[in-house]
């Protein structure tokens, strides 16, 4: 998990919560995430799986590719999870070093 980027790593803030995940082929599942990769694949439980022609199923328990999601809508929560502090820490510390450049002579 330390070599993931920032959307993996608010992924698994996002385990034990609420989660909508639309596929590329269409089908949208909402469900309790159980447990998430750095590939996308994730475990969901309580499913409900609506298919492209708008038919509802209730599955128990769902695995989904990650190289097959679209997307991922995330509670709001998480808006304020740890990862974007350290995302808004580093971009500070770098525009302190942007901000810092080497005085020269002029002759």
């Amino acid at each position: 998990m330390s070599n993931a980027g920032v959307p993996i790593k608010l992924l698994y803030e996002a385990e034990g919560m609420k989660v909508t995940v639309e596929m590329k082929n269409g089908e949208i599942y909402r469900g309790l995430l159980v447990n998430a990769e750095d590939t996308m694949n994730m475990t969901i439980s309580d499913v409900v799986r609506t298919a492209r022609n708008g038919q509802v199923s209730k599955l128990p328990i769902v695995y989904l590719r990650g190289s097959g999601v679209r997307f991922i809508a995330l509670p709001e929560l998480l808006k304020n999870a740890p990862v974007f502090k350290k995302v808004a820490n580093m971009k500070k510390r770098a525009e302190t070093v942007k901000g810092q450049g080497v005085k020269r002579k002029r002759e």
